[in-house]
């Protein structure tokens, strides 16, 4: 019995160690733990890997995807190798379709992240919808452009243990966040809306996945994998 209660007290103080830990890393943060959020959409083709045992298949042109790249700055913590473990980003696009009935569609999708450390630097995300997605809503990826993408609505949401800690949007022109965050808000009372959930896919689930590896964050999990 004693020593169910010593490893139970064991136990206490290892986990009552790890929050005080962890507390005292963002308690000396400073700022907010995610800021200067930025949000851009660009038109990116797929990239073409030459491999000297696999055959190319013929017939098969290169289609554009939505490239969604975010920067931001993490807070400076005074703790060496403090870091924000597994924070999920969430992106939303209002896409624009052929239906003059439903105008657009609200594709999404959430990828949760190794750790960004807490250095207060610049970090970078990558995020991509394919083209098959582009072309079920009745664009064509082919004929896509950067200025067709700069037009739309994008917004992507930072999450730490249920906690929203940064917010970023890509404001079209003559457009303001406000306005752009009003767009998002009212689209999530609209039950008629069209959702492509998953839509937006991390790095890892992209023939991007391997590059420029050391230049944007790990991804741990995405919410399409699961």
């Amino acid at each position: 019995m004693k020593k169910i209660c010593s490893f139970a007290l064991f136990l206490t103080t290892l986990c009552l160690a790890l929050f005080l830990f962890t507390s005292n890393a963002f308690s000396q943060a400073k700022g907010p733990l995610i800021r200067d959020v930025s949000i851009d959409l660009d038109v990116a083709n797929t990239p073409i890997w030459k491999v000297i045992n696999v055959m190319e298949k013929g017939g098969i042109s290169n289609r554009n995807w939505i490239q969604v790249e975010v920067n931001f700055t993490t807070a400076q913590s005074n703790n060496i190798g403090a870091s924000l473990d597994d924070v999920s980003a969430e992106f939303e696009i209002l896409l624009p379709t052929e239906d003059s009935r439903q105008p657009y569609v609200l594709v999404s999708g959430k990828v949760t992240y190794w750790a960004f450390a807490m250095d207060g630097g610049k970090h970078h995300l990558l995020a991509f919808i394919p083209p098959r997605i582009i072309e079920k809503w009745g664009l064509s990826s082919k004929k896509l452009s950067r200025n067709d993408v700069s037009k739309m609505d994008a917004r992507v949401l930072f999450k730490y243990n249920d906690a929203d800690i940064g917010l970023g949007f890509q404001v079209p022109k003559q457009g303001t966040a406000a306005a752009v965050a009003e767009k998002f808000a009212k689209a999530k009372l609209m039950p008629n809306l069209p959702r492509e959930k998953n839509g937006i896919l991390g790095q890892d689930k992209t023939p991007w996945a391997g590059l420029n590896y050391d230049y944007y964050e790990a991804v741990k999990v995405t919410e399409s994998s699961k």
